[in-house]
């Protein structure tokens, strides 16, 4: 307990729920916003906590820890916990809940309040009821409604940002309920993603770029007037396009499928560029600008706990795993994906080899991919033969810890991989752990596919076969950097 107030004797239900009050002796409590700076009275924050009672952390658990535990900018080395509630100061100095911060979830890499989303739909004159929930990472609105879906959509998509318009809308007599009266997610259908009622594809390159949205997508099917973005794309899934279209022989680039979107209007582009031209874009080697995404995390966790921001995977090896070749496989990923070799520097250290200094801010901050991959162990082998299934869970902890504790944004070391051989005619486990810098959930996706064809061309005793990514993370980075600075 960290706050505490006075309830007044006869509170009934219906009056309005009571402040939570004021913070306890040795407890102090912080109402932040994203950038770590105190709201004003009346304005909504997350609330964070420290003082003397604060724990060190969660047991086993690096990654959670960095996530709520984070540098505190009121004093030096202090930590605060990140709460996760929402909640707002009153002029008496009162704490007053105002819900949970997870109830924001990330869409295409921007946070989203699905409130804020609803009370749009819920707007609509034609609508009784809305709920918004994300579904396989689009946006669905559920509505009781007099008015067709289509309409209630339009109506959304001119009051809110692209990002924020759900994908798609699903009318329903009644929303389902629970016994308490609330409403009942899991009752609520499957939705249907709305698509435009478009012609088949006429052209090879709208026929392969239908196939490619639907596979990127996870859809059984996509028409050559749907949107890729309303679709559920996001950055991450476009350079995964991009490269679908280059081995089928066309050429694309991320920003064109943010300007085209579209199968129909993208296959235009993609036969001109496969008439004439090359592809390739610029090398990936060089100085990178932080993404916005970047900058929040650092602002968010502070660079002395950006070491243990962490994304990890646990991955079954097949029987008979070598080594040797398991090292060289993820050396190649290494290779292919360059920023999981790039070193975090800040403009305010000089002297070839600097790294990042103490308190410095996300500000001054950038990456630096060198040309070659460095030379180091790329996969430790952990002897777990003989141990059961719960053992080697207790071992694959010990390891993460570990593998946590080697990373160091600041010399390049940004991704490492544990190999637990579990003994002859077992199946053994792969760890791997890289620094949330370069690695987020959806990349995944990309990263393990390139491992497992690399282990598997380099088993079949061939080269590993991945060829350089289309763009480039620095190329992709750089634009970012540039469409921001933009003046529109």
């Amino acid at each position: 307990m960290t706050t505490a107030v006075e309830i007044a004797e006869g509170i009934s239900p219906e009056d309005a729920p009571p402040a939570i009050g004021r913070p306890l002796p040795g407890c102090r409590v912080f109402v932040l916003d994203e950038f770590l700076r105190p709201t004003p009275v009346g304005v909504v924050g997350e609330v964070y906590l420290a003082g003397a009672g604060l724990a060190r952390g969660y047991l086993g658990r690096v990654d959670l820890t960095a996530e709520r535990f984070v540098a505190s900018p009121f004093g030096a080395g202090d930590r605060m916990y990140r709460t996760g509630d929402l909640a707002r100061w009153s002029d008496d100095g009162l704490l007053h809940f105002a819900g949970r911060a997870d109830e924001q979830v990330k869409i295409r890499g921007f946070r989203i309040e699905l409130g804020e989303v609803e009370s749009v739909v819920a707007a609509h004159p034609d609508v009784a009821q809305a709920i918004v929930v994300v579904r396989e990472g689009r946006l669905a609105a559920y509505v009781v409604s007099s008015g067709e879906p289509a309409g209630v959509r339009e109506f959304a998509a001119e009051r809110l940002p692209e990002y924020m318009v759900p994908a798609t809308v699903v009318r329903l007599d009644e929303l389902p309920l629970t016994p308490n009266g609330k409403i009942d997610q899991s009752a609520l259908p499957a939705p249907d993603v709305e698509r435009a009622a478009g012609r088949a594809p006429s052209s090879p390159a709208e026929a392969v770029l239908c196939d490619l949205f639907a596979e990127v997508l996870g859809l059984e099917r996509v028409g050559v007037d749907d949107s890729f973005f309303a679709l559920g794309g996001d950055s991450i899934l476009s350079m995964l396009l991009v490269s679908g279209a280059r081995r089928a022989g066309w050429v694309l680039s991320p920003r064109l499928v943010f300007e085209e979107q579209t199968p129909a209007r993208l296959a235009l582009v993609a036969q001109a560029l496969a008439d004439g031209a090359a592809s390739g874009g610029e090398s990936g080697v060089g100085d990178v600008p932080l993404t916005p995404v970047m900058r929040e995390l650092i602002e968010r966790v502070g660079l002395d706990a950006l070491g243990q921001a962490v994304q990890s995977s646990v991955v079954r090896t097949p029987v008979g795993v070598d080594v040797v070749v398991l090292a060289s496989a993820v050396r190649a990923l290494v290779e292919r994906h360059e920023v999981l070799r790039a070193r975090l520097v800040s403009d305010a250290d000089a002297g070839a080899g600097a790294g990042v200094g103490v308190g410095v801010g996300s500000a001054g901050l950038r990456l630096v991919v060198p040309e070659e991959v460095p030379d180091r162990v790329w996969v430790r082998r952990v002897d777990a033969a003989g141990l059961g299934a719960a053992e080697v869970d207790v071992l694959v902890g010990v390891e993460a810890e570990a593998a946590v504790a080697r990373l160091d944004p600041s010399a390049g070391v940004m991704f490492d991989a544990v190999w637990l051989d579990e003994g002859p005619g077992h199946t053994g486990r792969l760890l791997l752990v890289a620094n949330h810098l370069v690695m987020d959930t959806v990349s995944w996706r990309v990263v393990l596919g390139d491992l497992a064809s690399a282990f598997g061309e380099l088993s079949a005793g061939r080269d590993a076969g991945l060829e350089p990514v289309v763009t480039s993370f620095r190329h992709w980075a750089r634009g970012l950097a540039a469409q921001a600075g933009s003046a529109g």
